[in-house]
């Protein structure tokens, strides 16, 4: 018959599809940018940018200081900064997280901490903010006031216009 498969690690389903990549041990500091591909799990102390489409896992005593943009985040140990998932943001307990929360979905368990603001994004929002961001660029190139670029057109006309009242004058 079938058997049901049993979960020994919390966020183990999100890593069976990769294998992980790269681990930083209890005992490790690091500082700076880190940017990969595949699962990554940290269980030291980090401080800095991640980014990356894929996986990371925060074991129980990891801890992170700074913005986090993955495609899924799986949180047991402690976050403060803010993080962005494509996919999905996990927090299980005994997870801290201080910041705020931006994923299509959330998953929290009982007794995970979290201090924070959570905005819950449809995939298909992605678009609409690129074209607000569009706009406003456009909006941006045409300028206010003064800075007021002019059509091309315009700006034809205008030399056209100088050109005839303002011969240049030949010496004799």
């Amino acid at each position: 018959m079938l058997a049901k498969k049993v979960k020994e690690d919390k966020g183990t389903d999100a890593l069976e599809r990769k294998e992980v990549n790269a681990f930083m041990g209890a005992e490790t500091f690091f500082e700076g940018k880190l940017t990969y591909t595949g699962a990554v799990r940290l269980d030291g102390r980090f401080k800095g940018e991640i980014r990356s489409d894929d996986t990371l896992l925060v074991g129980e005593t990891g801890r992170i200081e700074g913005e986090i943009r993955v495609g899924i985040a799986i949180i047991q140990g402690e976050v403060v900064g803010n993080v962005y998932g494509k996919e999905r943001i996990e927090l299980h307990h005994p997870g801290r997280m201080i910041g705020n929360i931006t994923a299509p979905a959330v998953v929290m368990d009982e007794g995970a901490l979290f201090e924070g603001n959570c905005k819950m994004k449809k995939k298909e929002e992605k678009k609409e903010v690129k074209q607000e961001e569009k706009k406003e660029e456009k909006k941006e190139e045409r300028g206010v006031g003064i800075f007021a670029r002019k059509k091309e057109t315009e700006v034809k006309a205008e030399d056209k216009a100088k050109e005839h009242h303002s011969q240049p004058v030949k010496p004799s």
